[in-house]
């Protein structure tokens, strides 16, 4: 499976993890100069939301989880 997050200042990154395995998303955020910046959590402490920033262009993202 394979994971593009590309910002409009033209920074890109390619995630891709072998089948039925685990890929570290912050780590690989880091390597390209993104980063998950915060999350939101719901009432049972599951992730609601999580928001990824570019370190290029500081535009950012909340993607939801529900």
């Amino acid at each position: 499976m394979k994971i593009i997050i590309e910002c409009e200042c033209g920074n890109k990154i390619e995630m891709e993890a072998p089948p039925k395995k685990y890929l570290q998303m912050r780590d690989n955020l880091e390597t390209k100069y993104f980063r998950y910046a915060d999350a939101e959590y719901d009432e049972e402490g599951k992730i609601k939301e999580i928001l990824i920033t570019c370190d290029k262009c500081h535009n950012h993202i909340a993607l939801g989880l529900d």
